[in-house]
């Protein structure tokens, strides 16, 4: 009896095993399935020129390109996006170029890229200019707004401008012109495209004047377009800075014009076609983002599909608009209360037997209600407290990037980014309240000797020293950074360069009188050259980049004059 019942208990010990181990094998298999999908995922970085979709109506479109297409896909075919905006609108090409190399390789430097696609012209330029840029990956440059230009690194797909069509049009839907007016501005990109339109209004002048405002002030070009008689119309391109230099949406300047000038507006922009500018043959923002889609889905996208007719349709009706195209598309048309709001009466309609169902559903289960709502008080509880504890391990992470991507890893203090960031913020408080702003460059003399015969070790520890004694020789308003090897910068707001001259004098007597620990207990004596530069608000205008040279050549002439000196500038 009990050697059975023993047999019998072996048996489900042995089937139990089994059981375990099967289990086993297939988390296994369902782990090594997993990471082999996420390995072979795609990974594709699109850089965006204009900034974020809230601050650009043309980002905008973009995205509701890239959104109609991407929808048509399956998830899981579509690969990892990446994006980065250089939010030239806002800023400015320069300043968005300025710092974006060094921030991109920081932050994406664990990450093989299959692919990057460049949009528009400013983030064109920025791939173009960086071939050592994530080199070897495949690189796609699409609507760079440059005419007969060919990437060198990578394909370029680039709308071919029609202004045969483009100013064609005008003529057509409204023969009472007689006068063109063509507003740009003095950028090298926008004159290529004023050459073209030059090239294709030739075929008009003997009906129609072409008059060329790219040279204006914001304030000339509204008071100058209220004045046109009523046989005139405006071709207005996307510019975003006037004479002056002061920048402006161009979806903007469209607005304003539509509520200064009677005549009417046409544009090759689909981002400017706001109500009342009637529009014309105008590239598709919504189509480049189709076009971006494809590009990510490896498909051959359809350039040549990009530019067509768009009018909105209250223009056509105020000024007496005739010969549409027939493949035209309408903007703004009014609709029937019906169409209108035909999916808000289907929705409420829905709701409401929606509504009575769960009504009928509540009758019936009034005695579990009570537990229902604990078990839904209980799961929103835990649901927040997660959201809560997501939320500050994002700021954190989102905290602790910003000050790497900031901060000089060896000395602690800020780097060259930091300080290229300070530098505009500090000359723009400079012009606004008329205050001097000067800059210390600096560089310690012969390091190089001090790494060949003390070693890099030392010469890292020499490095840190300095930069201590260089922040903390400063006051509280200075800012300090390591712009790169034995260089820093210091910058001294509200301050007229005889001060800076002196304050830089006492830091290289400070740092003359400093000693550094070598590996043999010997000491490094190290002294230091600066070049001293200010920026005087009621003179000529000066830029981070050009106040940066002028310190860096009186730093030259320092190192020129034997070194351990400070030159002014």
């Amino acid at each position: 009896m009990v050697p059975t019942m023993l047999l019998r208990d072996d048996r489900f010990a042995v089937a139990a095993l089994r059981q375990l181990w099967r289990g086993l094998l297939l988390c296994a298999a369902l782990v090594l399935m997993q990471a082999a999908a996420q390995a072979s995922e795609r990974k594709v970085l699109v850089l965006y020129s204009l900034g974020s979709d809230a601050s650009s109506a043309w980002q905008s479109l973009l995205r509701k390109g890239m959104t109609a297409e991407l929808s048509q896909h399956s998830p899981a075919s579509i690969p990892a996006i990446f994006e980065e905006r250089f939010d030239a609108v806002r800023v400015g090409d320069e300043q968005a170029l300025s710092s974006m190399a060094p921030y991109l390789r920081a932050k994406y430097a664990g990450i093989k890229f299959d692919a990057i696609i460049a949009e528009n012209y400013v983030a064109g330029r920025f791939l173009n200019e960086h071939p050592d840029l994530f080199p070897g990956v495949p690189r796609h440059y699409i609507n760079h707004g440059r005419i007969g230009w060919k990437p060198r690194d990578g394909i370029g797909y680039q709308v071919q401008a029609d202004f045969t069509r483009t100013i064609g049009i005008i003529p057509q839907v409204a023969p009472q012109v007689k006068r063109v007016i063509v507003i740009g501005d003095s950028t090298e990109r926008m004159q290529e495209s004023v050459r073209a339109v030059r090239d294709a209004a030739s075929a008009h002048q003997h009906r129609l004047a072409f008059e060329y405002w790219d040279n204006l002030t914001y304030a000339e070009m509204f008071h100058q377009a209220a004045r046109l008689p009523s046989d005139s119309a405006i071709f207005l391109m996307p510019i975003y800075h006037d004479r002056t230099g002061e920048r402006r949406r161009p979806v903007d300047i469209a607005r304003q014009l539509v509520a200064t000038t009677q005549a009417p507006i046409f544009t090759n922009w689909e981002a400017i076609v706001v109500p009342g500018v009637v529009g014309g043959y105008v590239v598709s923002g919504e189509r480049i983002g189709h076009a971006i889609a494809d590009l990510l889905m490896q498909h051959q996208p359809d350039i040549a599909g990009i530019p067509g007719y768009l009018f909105d349709y209250g223009a056509i009706q105020r000024f007496h608009l005739q010969n549409i195209p027939p493949t035209a598309q309408y903007l703004y048309r009014p609709q029937s209360v019906l169409e209108q709001y035909w999916w808000q009466i289907l929705t409420g309609l829905t709701l409401i037997v929606l509504q009575g169902l769960l009504i009928s559903a509540l009758v019936f289960s009034l005695r579990s209600r009570r537990q229902t709502l604990r078990a839904l008080n209980e799961e929103r509880d835990q649901l927040e407290a997660r959201v809560a504890q997501r939320t500050l391990e994002l700021m954190a992470a989102n905290t602790k990037l910003e000050q790497q991507a900031t901060t000089d890893p060896l000395t602690g203090i800020g780097n060259r980014r930091r300080m290229t960031e300070q530098i505009n913020k500090e000359l723009e408080r400079s012009r606004r309240f008329k205050h001097p702003l000067s800059l210390l460059m600096v560089d310690i003399d012969h390091f190089k000797n001090v790494n060949d015969i003390y070693g890099h070790e030392a010469g890292d520890r020499a490095i840190v020293a300095i930069s201590h004694a260089l922040a903390s020789g400063m006051r509280s308003i200075d800012m300090a950074s390591r712009f790169g090897g034995e260089e820093f910068v210091l910058l001294m707001p509200e301050t007229e360069i005889d001060v800076a001259g002196a304050a830089a004098e006492r830091l290289r007597s400070d740092i003359a009188a400093l000693r550094i620990a070598g590996d043999n207990s010997e000491e490094i004596r190290l002294t230091i050259s600066i070049g001293v530069a200010s920026s005087d608000p009621s003179g000529t205008m000066d830029s981070a980049s050009s106040l940066l040279s002028r310190a860096d050549k009186a730093l030259y002439q320092a190192k020129h004059e034997g070194r351990d000196r400070v030159v002014s500038c």
